[in-house]
């Protein structure tokens, strides 16, 4: 069970929980499969990143930071966690890693080409006015996952135990209403999908398949 106050603002003791440092290439691939579907909804290889800027919202780590770099981007991350980007630094040669909390500001001058955020928005008490402040610093393409309600509500009736720290999960057509009423964007694609993943001889098989009743939701918001 995950709460104690998200285990003290997401620090050490809520990373360790998560097992976190073990997942370095789930998270790499689950970036790289969403930058391939951004691709082929948009008719455009995200997947080159040279001349190109990013920004990971929520990076912890900055695993998806690192996969970003070597594509190409200029990436940087941020987070709420202190401990989160204490690791990122210790982490990558790059030290641009930033506390924040990205439903009050993102602290920086020039505008990003990519903005991605995944598995952050469940976690906000306000996921819209975060979305709003990626948007305005965001000069192209937005690409968030975050879990699907309808999905996560029948899975904690089975546990009966959940992530507590899940404060703001919602539907697929329920993301779509609120950002359409919210932001003023030229395109929005929202779909479910799961995540398939297993090891064989030391390499790792990691496929995100779109499915009507996925296990999480990704949302592309293009300006």
């Amino acid at each position: 069970m995950l709460d104690a106050r998200a285990l003290r603002r997401y620090g050490e003791e809520y990373f360790d929980y998560l097992k976190y440092s073990q997942k370095k290439q789930l998270i790499k691939s689950h970036v790289s499969e969403l930058l391939k579907w951004g691709s082929k909804v948009l008719n455009s290889n995200l997947l080159d990143g040279k001349g190109k800027s990013a920004l990971d919202v929520g990076c912890a780590f900055g695993y998806g930071v690192e996969l970003l770099s070597s594509l190409g981007y200029d990436a940087v991350g941020t987070d709420v966690s202190t401990y989160g980007i204490r690791q990122a630094k210790r982490n990558n040669d790059k030290d641009e890693f930033v506390v924040c909390d990205v439903q009050e500001n993102l602290p920086f001058k020039n505008k990003f080409d990519l903005m991605i955020c995944l598995e952050v928005l469940e976690h906000l008490r306000n996921p819209l006015r975060a979305l709003q402040n990626m948007y305005d610093l965001c000069d192209s393409l937005v690409l968030c996952t975050t879990p699907n309600k309808t999905v996560e509500r029948i899975v904690k009736r089975i546990l009966k135990d959940f992530d507590k720290t899940h404060i703001n999960v919602k539907a697929p057509r329920e993301w779509e209403k609120q950002i359409r009423n919210t932001l003023q964007c030229r395109l929005i694609r929202i779909e479910c999908f799961v995540d398939v993943s297993f090891q064989t001889a030391n390499k790792l098989f990691f496929k995100s398949l779109k499915l009507p009743f996925g296990m999480d939701t990704r949302i592309l918001i293009k300006k």
